[in-house]
């Protein structure tokens, strides 16, 4: 309505509030206290209907991370036949595309990790990772967890924060934990590419 009638103003308003809920830094996601579609209030609308009317509007700085948003559901909520959730067939296309490559790049790194833990093993006598006083099978169990809780068992906001602090010890659990935020901040910088909006969030 403010395109169309020419409130110029009123919409140059509703986009700027909708800059913290649709971060184009990786502190700002880091600190937001409302992120994607929350931000429009209840009814809460379906992530797709949000990606739809940014691209409708062309609010480009809002589509890289409402493309990852429209993931979080899975392909099946991708796909969804509610109203005003059909995404345009390349929007589609590359959101999907955008929803493999975040997600398969994250099991690559949560396996690496996970075998690297296992090898190396755990010098404090408590911990599950501790070969002194841990069976194999164990060990082994406290391994898929820890791979399970990275990956956030294949599905939700892999961006999100985790703690390993109930399966392993204080220091083993700061090897995953560090290597995944460097890994989000990585794929942050690299989203715009990867849900296929732009090169970077300069050019977006």
């Amino acid at each position: 309505m403010t395109t169309k009638y020419g409130f110029s103003n009123v919409r140059e308003g509703l986009v700027e509030y909708l800059k913290g809920a649709y971060p184009t830094k990786w502190g700002d996601f880091e600190t937001a206290k409302v992120l994607g579609e929350d931000v429009f209030g209840s009814p809460k609308p379906h992530p797709n209907a949000a990606l739809n009317l940014f691209l409708e509007q062309d609010i480009r700085f809002a589509l890289p991370f409402s493309a990852y948003r429209a993931t979080l559901g899975g392909f099946s909520s991708l796909v969804s036949g509610e109203p005003g959730t059909a995404l345009p067939r390349l929007t589609l296309a590359s959101t999907v595309y955008g929803m493999d490559v975040t997600r398969g790049e994250l099991s690559r790194l949560a396996h690496s990790t996970v075998c690297k833990m296992s090898l190396d093993g755990c010098c404090e006598g408590v911990c599950v990772l501790s070969a002194g006083n841990n069976p194999p099978e164990r060990r082994t169990e406290a391994l898929n967890r820890i791979y399970d809780a990275m990956v956030k068992e294949g599905k939700g906001d892999v961006l999100s924060s985790f703690s390993l602090g109930s399966i392993v010890c204080v220091n083993c659990a700061k090897t995953p934990e560090q290597a995944h935020r460097l890994w989000c901040a990585m794929i942050w910088a690299e989203l715009p590419r990867i849900f296929g909006v732009g090169k970077s969030w300069e050019e977006v």
